[in-house]
């Protein structure tokens, strides 16, 4: 783990450079003891890089053969690994309204997010 921890300290200095207060409306579930559950609002805040990545995948046949290319971006964030960012949550950042779509940890140093942008102001 020791080895870690500069790819740790890295981590740290990409989202200093850009840094972004997020802040995450959740609601939450919780047994009601009786076989339902309530809901309760939680507020989650957390210090992100938030970045546009571009893609390019082939698309191919079953038999293997390339018949296109698919190219696109999308949003991403970079965040430290204790971050408390779970799929499905949203938030505003930028004039943008996000939805996160899949939260990636790598080896407890970071957490890379696909968003899904649902507004644009």
């Amino acid at each position: 783990m020791n080895g870690f921890k500069y790819y740790k300290r890295y981590i740290e200095k990409l989202i200093s450079q850009e840094p972004v207060v997020i802040t995450i409306e959740r609601l939450v579930k919780t047994p009601d003891g009786y076989g339902g559950y309530t809901t309760s609002p939680l507020t989650v805040t957390a210090t992100v890089r938030i970045y546009n990545k571009n893609f390019t995948r082939g698309v191919a046949k079953e038999s293997g053969e390339v018949i296109g290319f698919m190219a696109g971006n999308i949003d991403k964030i970079l965040a430290s690994s204790d971050a408390d960012i779970l799929s499905g949550d949203t938030f505003e950042s930028g004039g943008k309204s996000y939805r996160v779509m899949e939260v990636n940890n790598y080896f407890d140093i970071c957490k890379q997010v696909d968003l899904e942008v649902l507004a644009v102001d």
